[in-house]
């Protein structure tokens, strides 16, 4: 079903080049300093004053100046729907105050982000500069303004992208309504409803073959059922038990008897009934081969693109939400196409025919008694968008039990420690509440439904027992022509209560289908160049340049980060807890990608390698440890699946988990089960050490590897890392500063900023974040009897 798009007015400034949509007033006082519209590179519109207040501003840059032009203040009332819808009919029109500024005399230029809105910042003399303030709507275009602002400082061509960036809009541009996911950026409302069920299609025609065999059964079949009520009632009642002379004419001999054709119309209705049997039997031997196949393809699809997406898209949602998407709609999807719509064609093929030959038996009849079908359609057919809402708020809330239920189970032991299972209880009870209440409205929705197809059933048979009744004792019409046309009747009821169903059937189908493609089609954020660059020797240089990072938009956890380590070298990070060193790693790991800056391997772009050549040059040995489920053994060599049994058990020593490994019952063939439960904190650990040492990268990073284990036990760690780490570059962090003391370089990470750069004997001479922190550690640490 397609659906009628709204047409809306919304404001949208990355629709428009901005550059295009200056003010008269602006573009004239540009000119009288000799500045032509088509010089301008680069705009950025400002919405706010000093005083927070709204107030239009512009930015501009040609190749050679920096130009702000600032309008009055708005002193109407701005409506919730933000400035934009206000800005050119308010604002713009006005004469502003023009302020030029040379690029060259420009030592620097930044955004200061602020709790709710930024600050374009520019640095002269030493001095810094506050130009434009502007709301958080705007950060993005403001953030690329300083980045194309030092591109033409250094006479560097602007791409689209920097001009323009991504869509970063949040709603969809045809219906206004905001994206369930701004990451995907797919507008439920607008997808077209027939591409859906036509692409789907494309899953099951592979089997074109079994199918033409399926639908040759279906049709046999409705053939038959429609022999079969002219068989059973005026072949058997007017013909036959009638004693018609001139019917028994058409048989010869044979017709001479008519007890002979009692028993040949007998062994015929027999001959019908097990063809429809042998036809059903067929259709469903086929229907075996064709949907497990499907689902297997659709699973694995659905499976190989969540693979292909980046850590970010996992990080908000849940995982009984994606098992549904993977189990329950694929296999909704693949009954409806296997056994929904083959039967819908069949079945619309039954009822035409049927009417047809109603129409032919008695034609006044027919005609009142069918005259309800094409209403009973339209009604359906309306019914559908209601349809579609019932059957969405259905899945959201079956999505949230899942998740529920899933997070109880993997977080059993924190719910059991913090004795918390009642609260947990009225948890799943207010999930499962939703659950119920959107079953029952389903439920409401289709008894409603369904009624109007039972009121219209029965309606048709009384009519034509009625009506029929009177035209045998009226005119010459027989008993056994009301049994034929009362048994097409009857036929009518399977194909008219499979209609019943079948809306809503579809209805829920065509939901399931939306939310597999929304999967299958998600692009990720982190995507790998179409022709990779391939390195001949990974090395391990890394060179941080500028970098800026945050998990949500305008909150930046790194800011400005610039530092480089050479190849063998040990890099330490230190800084207090959510300083951001870990997203610094993933960042190098290339499992996010910054907003600003760049990040470089050996001289290239990170964004330009494979991720095949980067993630096997990286192994990353975190404090977050995950076990699979299975032998000791597979877990280790999960980094290195062709590694022989030596060199995993050599691994493991070198990680100091050989002598637990030994002690197990069955040794390095030990299930250990889903998250490594059975183990302790340490022994996961040291198994997901020696996973790491185990796949010998160029590059080991290390967060908080040793955070879970014992003193004796960090120690026989460390050295193995020792000997592990020569010859590698190494990036560790270590909330124990003193792992860190033979570092080749300690760089200090505090509130997302690099604020300390040298050696250990450096920064404790500077006297700055890391010697406090050596201090309270070295006092923390002598009070426990550890140092």
């Amino acid at each position: 079903m397609r659906m009628k798009k709204k047409q809306t007015n919304i404001p949208n400034p990355l629709q428009k080049d901005p550059r295009t949509t200056l003010s008269r007033p602006l573009l004239r006082l540009l000119h009288e300093q000799n500045i032509e519209q088509k010089d301008i590179e680069v705009v950025a519109l400002g919405d706010m004053d000093d005083q927070y207040g709204y107030a239009a501003s512009v930015a501009l840059l040609t190749k050679s100046k920096l130009i702000v032009a600032k309008y009055p203040s708005a002193t109407k009332k701005i409506e919730l729907a933000g400035f934009d819808q206000k800005l050119s009919a308010t604002c713009l029109e006005q004469i502003p105050t023009l302020t030029i500024y040379s690029l060259d005399k420009i030592e620097a230029i930044e955004v200061l982000r602020e709790i709710s809105s930024g600050v374009l910042v520019v640095t002269f003399d030493q001095t810094p500069y506050r130009l434009v303030r502007f709301s958080n709507s705007r950060m993005g275009s403001f953030v690329r303004f300083c980045s194309n602002c030092k591109k033409l400082q250094k006479q560097e061509a602007l791409t689209q992208e920097d001009l323009f960036g991504a869509n970063e809009q949040p709603y969809c541009p045809q219906c206004g309504t905001l994206y369930p996911d701004r990451e995907r950026k797919i507008c439920p409302k607008c997808m077209d409803k027939r591409s859906i069920f036509v692409r789907m299609l494309t899953y099951f025609l592979v089997y074109k073959g079994r199918i033409v065999i399926m639908m040759v059964c279906y049709f046999l079949m409705a053939l038959l059922n429609l022999f079969w009520p002219y068989l059973s009632g005026t072949i058997l009642y007017d013909r036959v038990l009638g004693k018609n002379e001139a019917f028994a004419q058409h048989f010869g001999s044979m017709g001479q008897s008519f007890v002979k054709l009692l028993w040949l119309v007998v062994v015929i209705m027999f001959c019908t009934k097990l063809l429809q049997q042998l036809c059903g039997i067929l259709q469903g031997v086929m229907v075996a081969k064709i949907v497990p196949h499907v689902l297997c393809t659709l699973k694995e699809e659905i499976f190989q693109a969540m693979g292909k997406l980046s850590i970010r898209f996992f990080n908000s949602r849940q995982t009984g939400g994606l098992m549904t998407r993977v189990l329950d709609d694929s296999e909704e999807v693949a009954h409806f196409y296997i056994d929904g719509l083959p039967y819908s064609m069949s079945n619309v093929f039954a009822i035409v025919s049927m009417a047809v030959v109603m129409l032919s038996l008695q034609p006044v009849l027919a005609l009142l008694c069918l005259i309800t079908l094409p209403i009973l359609t339209w009604i359906s057919y309306k019914l559908q968008p209601v349809l579609w809402g019932y059957y969405a708020r259905r899945h959201r809330a079956n999505r949230s039990v899942k998740g529920q239920i899933n997070d109880n189970l993997t977080g059993a032991r924190v719910v059991k420690a913090f004795g918390q299972e009642n609260k947990e209880l009225s948890r799943f009870d207010l999930a499962s509440g939703k659950l119920k209440q959107a079953e029952i409205d389903v439920a409401k929705f289709d008894i409603q439904f369904q009624l109007i197809y039972i009121f219209t059933e029965n309606f048709i048979y009384f009519l034509a027992w009625s009506v029929g009744a009177y035209l045998i004792l009226t005119t010459d019409l027989e008993v056994g022509m009301i049994l034929t046309f009362t048994g097409y009747i009857a036929q009518l009821k399977g194909p008219m209560d499979f209609f019943s169903h079948f809306f809503r059937w579809w209805a829920n189908c065509m939901n399931s289908c939306q939310r597999i493609f929304e999967i299958i089609d998600a692009q990720a954020d982190i995507e790998e160049p179409k022709n990779p660059v391939v390195l001949p020797q990974i090395l391990g240089e890394i060179r941080l340049e500028h970098v800026t990072f945050g998990y949500e938009p305008n909150k930046p956890i790194l800011k400005d980060i610039s530092f480089s380590v050479q190849p063998g070298k040990m890099l330490g990070i230190v800084g207090r807890s959510g300083a951001g060193k870990s997203t610094l790693v993933h960042l190098i790991s290339r499992l996010y990608d910054p907003q600003e800056g760049e990040i470089y391997l050996d001289g290239v772009n990170i964004k330009q390698l494979s991720f095949g050549q980067l993630r096997k040059s990286i192994a990353m040995v975190s404090q977050e440890t995950y076990i699979f489920a299975g032998s000791v053994y597979d877990n280790i060599a999960y980094a290195s699946p062709t590694a022989s049994k030596k060199e995993v058990m050599m691994a493991a020593m070198m990680a100091s988990a050989h002598d637990f490994i030994c002690k197990m019952p069955d040794g390095y063939d030990t299930q250990i089960g889903l998250s490594g439960r059975s183990l302790s904190g340490g022994e996961r650990q040291r198994i997901s050490i020696a996973r790491a040492i185990l796949a010998n990268p160029r590059i080991l990073i290390l967060d908080e590897a040793t955070a879970a284990v014992d003193t004796q036990t960090e120690l026989a760690i460390s050295k193995a890392l020792e000997k592990l780490a020569v010859g590698r570059t190494t990036i560790s962090i270590a909330h124990r500063l003193s792992t860190l003391k033979n570092a080749d370089e300690l760089i200090v990470i505090d509130e997302g900023k690099l604020t300390e750069q040298g050696t250990h004997q450096q920064l404790i001479e500077q006297k700055g974040t890391y010697y406090t922190l050596m201090q309270l550690q070295t006092k923390a640490l002598a009070m426990r009897g550890l140092e």
